[in-house]
């Protein structure tokens, strides 16, 4: 049998080497998916099928090298927040079953479900039931929240490997994504950290169990405090299933992200409602560009820069047709204004909400919608438009996305931003270090690349000063790089 779970090929547990060869895998369930019941033996079985494996490579569940992957993780937990603000298509917070089939739907048109049966919305029901962890009886059947997703989605990965026939969304997601697979690789090796026989269920003398026994569980205790235990338990049964763990689990993976949440929500990227459409837009580019086997190259990119360069220079031209009072910035007013006259369709309306999103994720110095963008942050502004316009979403209608569709070579500019991009942010999770961006540099070889790429360069790109340097970051700075030599030309 084929490991579903891939620990061979990933170094987040730690090796015991064993005297005596693993137990046998446990039989495969027959059990029914029809019922409750039914369905939490497959999880269980599932679970047993994960011990397994890890027994069978002569691997231990280890929790204190799960913590060390917490970033990779919670990059992870973003875009499936990403993914559940896309399917929350009444924008309630939570997503209903109709929602939910329609999604897994576009999955399996985009081939994320091959060889497997066809979507069966009584399965859907009962897993979405399931999944609705810390949900009072009033309001269950009503849809999943952001964690109960998350929940949703891991049951979905551990069916999905247990049955190769079954469609899950979390096994749909799994499908060419290593990291979505690592990461909900890590959730189940946590988990199995303190239900260590596969029963389905650990109380809190298997999990003092495992704190005795650890070599390292002062490291984590922080995050598994006997105060977590209460967080744990949901049901008050003393006992944690697996639903239950990784509803809790998801929090703790993104208690930092709350925590950052409370700074000044304009000056908050994460704030922003645009920011995890922004994140799955990266993710469907990165994946658009892997299908058509299209792989990113920045000395490529940087031999089109002329002609990158020459559609920025409309661009500016549209920035100071609408800086009325040519202070050098279009304002929010201004912005509208031009939006008006730039709209292509005449029965469209004009969307000021998202229009004032945009904006605000594209205000890099924080100035404020008086002061208004520069023209660096309004090519910002245009290539934000561009990939959500691409991402299907409600921005499609601005005029970033309008262009892309007649104008071949303000697309191509805009891919190519995308594609410079991504070559840093190989994963597409929204955000890259300056290690990343040495080790491209370093794989680049290429005297272009390595000249352009400087240490200097880390300073232009990381505004905020947070040491990552996320897409609107990236693009302003990408835009000094093209036109660097303007102001030595308008010298002379």
């Amino acid at each position: 049998r084929p490991l579903p779970f891939c620990f061979g090929e990933y170094t987040t547990f730690t090796l015991e080497q064993q005297s005596t060869m693993p137990a046998a895998p446990p039989p495969a369930r027959q059990g029914s998916y029809s019922t409750s019941s039914g369905l939490k033996d497959h999880i269980v079985h599932a679970l047993k099928l994960a011990k397994s494996d890890l027994e069978a490579n002569h691997q231990k569940a280890n929790f204190v090298r799960i913590i060390m992957r917490f970033p990779q993780i919670r990059s992870v937990f973003d875009r499936l927040k990403a993914i559940h603000a896309k399917c929350d298509v009444n924008g309630d917070g939570k997503i209903s079953i109709e929602e939910l089939t329609g999604a897994m739907a576009e999955l399996m048109n985009d081939g994320r479900a091959e060889g497997r049966a066809s979507i069966k919305p009584e399965f859907i029901k009962r897993t979405l039931s399931i999944s609705e962890v810390d949900e009072s009886e009033e309001t269950k059947g009503e849809g999943l929240d952001v964690k109960q997703f998350i929940v949703m989605c891991a049951i979905g990965f551990i069916l999905a490997d247990e049955n190769k026939e079954l469609s899950t969304f979390g096994g749909m997601l799994a499908s060419g994504d290593d990291a979505y697979r690592r990461a909900m690789t890590d959730v189940v090796t946590a988990y199995l950290s303190f239900d260590r026989e596969g029963k389905g269920y650990f109380t809190a003398e298997d999990f003092q169990g495992f704190m005795s026994a650890s070599k390292r569980a002062d490291a984590a205790r922080n995050v598994f405090s006997d105060e977590r235990f209460a967080e744990l338990d949901v049901s008050g049964d003393g006992q944690v299933d697996f639903e239950e763990f990784v509803y809790a689990f998801s929090k703790w993976v993104s208690d930092e992200d709350e925590e950052e949440d409370d700074e000044d929500p304009y000056l908050s990227r994460k704030a922003n409602p645009l920011t995890p459409r922004v994140l799955l837009a990266l993710q469907l580019s990165k994946n658009k560009l892997e299908k058509n086997k299209k792989g990113v190259n920045f000395t490529r990119i940087i031999m089109r820069f002329p002609k990158i360069h020459k559609v920025f220079d409309r661009l500016r031209s549209i920035h100071a047709k609408y800086d009325k009072d040519k202070s050098g910035n279009i304002d929010l007013t201004e912005l509208y204004d031009a939006m008006n006259e730039i709209m292509t369709s005449g029965d469209e309306t004009m969307d000021k909400e998202q229009i004032e999103n945009i904006f605000m994720l594209s205000d890099l110095d924080h100035q404020g919608a008086q002061e208004g963008l520069d023209v660096k942050e309004f090519i910002v502004f245009c290539a934000v438009g561009f990939i959500l316009a691409e991402a299907g979403g409600k921005s499609a209608k601005l005029i970033t996305g309008e262009v892309s569709e007649s104008d071949k070579e303000y697309r191509d500019a805009m891919m190519d931003i995308v594609g410079a991009y991504l070559t840093f942010d190989k994963d597409g999770k929204g955000y890259f270090t300056s290690d990343e961006m040495h080790n491209t540099v370093q794989a680049v070889g290429k005297k272009d690349a390595a000249t352009l790429l400087t240490p200097e360069r880390w300073r232009e790109l990381d505004i905020d000063h947070s040491g990552v340097v996320d897409f609107e970051e990236f693009v302003h700075a990408f835009s000094l790089w093209v036109t660097a030599g303007d102001d030595e030309d308008e010298d002379e």
